[in-house]
């Protein structure tokens, strides 16, 4: 199974409502873990309509590190059901799969952050030996880059960036920190708005690297994901839907890089 990192150069380019389009509409069984070490509970508060995690999510497998539990053990209890919109029936005879879909909450406390860093490596390797793929909310790069051991066991690391001149200076000052990992072609970029104004071809001309997905600029739909607004069965015929369905089917694709790399004591 697959894990995929999404994260910004700067605050609001769209990153976590992805992560949750992808999770959404990914083809597979799949985790969307929020991991973003500058918080902001957004799908818990928008799409889950303020869910209570009563404890779970990074918080508990914090606990269960200091308590020398294995996270891959814990990690189901730690985890909300992410419902998805509803779909339209089935036309007769068209077999549907079903799909498990699964939300881990993230910090809930400013103060756990800074606690958190010696739990990275041990949930990256859970993500890598985890029975479904992992979509992961990394939030901002910000100064330091991301986690470590998030960008060394990852299959992608995508950078979600909107086309417009400032959002793409900001990628240009903080992609260094993630090209200096030597992720060599594990590194991408996820476009919101391709075209407003620049094309994906420049961009990829300007810095080198790839576009792994396009996502339509589609504000009034996402903000239904962002907001918490009740979202209807018409939402899958929707060009952002779409979107995020191409993004996922293309995305789900990505072979598995070996080799995983070990948890060490």
């Amino acid at each position: 199974m697959s894990t995929i990192v999404l994260c910004s150069a700067t605050g609001s380019p769209g990153v976590t409502v992805t992560a949750l389009g992808l999770a959404l509409a990914w083809p597979r069984d799949v985790l969307l873990a929020d991991a973003d070490r500058t918080p902001s509970q957004s799908v818990l508060a928008g799409y889950l309509r303020g869910e209570v995690t009563q404890g779970r999510g990074l918080p508990g497998l914090l606990q269960a590190h200091r308590e020398r539990t294995h996270l891959l053990d814990a990690i189901d209890e730690q985890v909300l059901e992410l419902p998805e919109p509803p779909r339209p029936r089935p036309r007769s005879g068209e077999e549907t799969q079903a799909v498990r879909r699964r939300f881990l909450p993230g910090f809930v406390r400013l103060g756990t952050i800074d606690l958190f860093g010696p739990v990275w490596r041990e949930l990256a390797q859970t993500f890598r030996d985890m029975h479904s793929d992992v979509v992961v909310d990394a939030g901002r790069i910000g100064r330091h880059g991301l986690p470590e051991a998030l960008t060394e066991t990852a299959d992608r690391v995508l950078v979600v960036t909107r086309t417009t001149l400032p959002a793409l200076a900001a990628v240009r000052l903080y992609l260094p920190l993630l090209a200096e990992r030597q992720l060599e072609d594990r590194l991408g970029l996820v476009l919101i708005g391709s075209g407003r104004p620049y094309a994906a071809g420049e961009i990829t001309d300007q810095f080198g690297v790839g576009v792994a997905a396009q996502i339509p600029w589609e504000p009034r739909w996402a903000d239904e994901l962002a907001l918490g607004v009740p979202v209807g069965s018409g939402w899958w015929g929707r060009k952002l839907a779409r979107g995020y369905a191409d993004a996922a089917a293309t995305l789900s694709a990505v072979e598995r890089r070996e080799p995983v790399m070990e948890v060490t004591a």
